[in-house]
């Protein structure tokens, strides 16, 4: 592994600032990402110790590490650190992105001799409406070489991306009158003979046209829904067993391990198993009362095209930031307050009006959107409120 060195992202990345903690759990602020987004989206990670800004020492290695379904996982160097080494580049790889859904991964520091993790970031994985299919799921360990010149072709490619269509705009917008026209011929072509396979495939998922579509279809999601409302997820003779078949749960989830022969329950703030010390003889445990409490709800929320309003707003973050916008929206929604905590499903269809959506915040009886110019259309996201 490589000593972290100062780097400066490339003026094409779109950086994503987050923070971690080494002491402290508070959750984290979700980074909201696409399938198979890559290298242009970099993580500008700010470190703290205890809520203190943390200075990485200058023998410091770091490396970022997440896990994936299907016991994949990812173990890459950081690009690098600001001047002042309290901020760490992580880049965002392919790998990272062919699975859609909610990942934790952590950072790991390396110095004099030790080891130390981070509190979870939280990377919110939307499932992009074009899957690639000639994209591998597979663990992945990078050097740092490699990440630094894939985030560097990266933002190369979308600088002459960029330089092309200014070069080119009045030929783009001359074809640009005639574009749905285009786009229409080969869709409907194909439409028929798609949406019968597509509709099977979210159905029982045994078509071969998606990844993972065998853990992410109507079957399987009844199955899950049926075991995570009870809380149980079985009996495992060891640690390692209960997460190779569990890597992720849901607050009131809870195994038993047989190695410990105590319950062991999962924490949402940490994104681990923990060992409760709870006999498995059930004398302690959570009723099912206790266990939909705790659950996330998903709540379908609409954003009607009308129910925006233009004004200056500020959305403040966990980590003293603030990001301003022009437009917000407010939406009724039952049983949400200030103090609820929010966030968008990985079962929201995204749609162009979904994607102007950059921030919501929970309020008392409602949720306020906001974005930096208004969706013509509707955006329907399904929200998890917790408490």
């Amino acid at each position: 592994m490589s000593k972290v060195t100062i780097y400066s992202p490339p003026s094409a990345a779109q950086v994503k600032n987050c923070t971690a903690d080494f002491d402290l759990r508070r959750a984290p602020v979700p980074i909201n990402l696409v399938q198979f987004d890559k290298t242009i989206p970099i993580l500008a990670v700010a470190l703290y110790k205890g809520g203190t800004a943390y200075k990485l020492p200058e023998d410091a290695e770091a490396n970022v590490r997440m896990g994936k379904r299907n016991n994949l996982y990812i173990y890459n160097p950081v690009l690098g650190c600001n001047e002042g080494r309290n901020l760490v580049y992580v880049a965002v790889t392919p790998q990272m992105t062919t699975q859609d859904g909610v990942f934790y991964p952590i950072l790991e520091v390396l110095a004099g001799g030790g080891v130390a993790g981070t509190s979870p970031l939280q990377l919110v994985i939307q499932r992009n409406p074009v899957q690639e299919g000639d994209l591998e799921d597979t663990s992945e360990k990078q050097t740092l070489a490699d990440l630094a010149s894939q985030a560097a072709a990266s933002a190369n490619a979308a600088a002459d991306s960029a330089r092309i269509v200014q070069e080119n705009k009045d030929a783009i917008q001359n074809a640009n009158a005639n574009m749905e026209a285009i786009k229409a011929a080969p869709a409907n072509a194909t439409a028929a003979a798609a949406s019968a396979k597509e509709a099977r495939s979210w159905a029982v998922g045994d078509t071969g046209t998606r990844p993972g579509e065998g853990m992410d279809n109507a079957k399987y999601y009844a199955a899950l829904a049926q075991q995570v409302s009870q809380g149980a997820v079985g009996w495992y003779p060891n640690y390692e067993a209960l997460y190779a078949a569990h890597d992720t749960g849901y607050d009131g989830n809870w195994a038993i391990v047989g190695d410990t022969d105590t319950i062991w329950v999962w924490d949402s703030d940490t994104g681990v198993w923990k060992d409760t010390g709870e006999s498995s003889k059930f004398a302690n445990y959570y009723d099912k009362a206790q266990i939909d409490a705790k659950l996330p709800k998903p709540v379908t929320v609409t954003v009607a095209a009308s129910a925006w309003t233009s004004g200056d707003y500020s959305v403040a973050w966990n980590d003293g930031t603030s990001t301003s916008y022009t437009q917000c929206a407010t939406v009724n929604v039952a049983d949400v307050t200030a103090d609820s905590h929010i966030a968008v499903s990985d079962r929201t269809r995204v749609t162009d009006a979904v994607r102007m959506v950059a921030a919501l915040e929970p309020g008392a009886g409602a949720v306020k959107f906001y974005a930096k110019s208004a969706p013509t259309s509707a955006a329907v996201f399904v929200v998890e409120v917790s408490v």
